[in-house]
């Protein structure tokens, strides 16, 4: 086996390693998120917990394009770490709220506890999720995230009304409000911000769209920013990923 010439590594720079790796680029941050789940996950009562850990994401997609957004501008570690922590715990809620027998159901003595105890579960990932983008101490960014949470519900209802036996999703949603409360988080200018919730959008719904969405938005995103090199590695990152279900 060939080894690398010695030369050639060293004459990769730091900007190419990072806009080919941006998850490399956010890990200490990462790590936070995850920590900062793991304690808000953590109650006295371990059914609970049990379930939550169940739900608890391996990878954070949503996290991601928080970070990779809330680095195009300046913010406290601790606002951005607890705003990606809140995305993922949206997502974490919706989850459990799945857990909830669908169409006709004989409704058991089991039964009536696993719906009960996945509201209430679902209801407590909900309100973990609000205290954390609250904690930002942002006005915008708690009024975006309120929008978010109440258009998942919204489409939660719709979807259990009329397709009660669709799955529900709630990908483009939740990547758009990443992208859009990270954008906020840092007051990045509007054409900008608007660009990065339509390509984390149109990166939501390629499980059900075609991927041309998704390479025009991108596309649009690159235009605006052919001056902001930050910007390099989150779009790379979502044009090389697909977000998992």
């Amino acid at each position: 086996m060939m080894l690398p010439d010695k030369r050639k590594l060293q004459n990769i720079s730091p900007a190419a390693v990072v806009e080919s790796n941006l998850e490399w680029w956010l890990g200490e941050d990462l790590a936070l998120v995850r920590n900062v789940i793991r304690e808000r996950i953590q109650t006295d009562y371990p059914f609970v917990n049990d379930v939550l850990s169940d739900v608890a994401p391996d990878h954070l997609p949503r996290a991601i394009i928080t970070l990779g957004t809330s680095r195009l501008g300046h913010a406290k570690k601790a606002h951005r770490v607890a705003l990606a922590a809140a995305i993922e715990m949206l997502h974490m809620a919706v989850s459990v709220h799945e857990l909830i027998p669908r169409g006709e159901v004989v409704i058991t003595e089991h039964q009536r506890l696993v719906m009960g105890s996945a509201i209430l579960i679902g209801d407590y990932c909900f309100s973990q999720a609000s205290s954390l983008a609250a904690s930002t101490g942002n006005p915008a960014v708690v009024a975006a995230f309120a929008d978010a949470l109440a258009t998942l519900s919204e489409r939660r209802v719709q979807t259990l009304i009329e397709t009660p036996h669709q799955p529900h999703t709630d990908d483009a949603i939740l990547y758009a409000a990443a992208a859009e409360v990270a954008a906020l988080l840092v007051k990045l200018p509007k054409p900008l911000r608007y660009a990065l919730r339509e390509a984390a959008a149109s990166f939501g719904e390629v499980l059900t769209d075609s991927e041309t969405s998704v390479a025009e938005a991108l596309l649009h995103l690159e235009s605006l920013t052919k001056d902001w090199p930050g910007v390099k590695p989150l779009s790379n990152w979502l044009r090389t990923h697909r977000p998992a279900p």
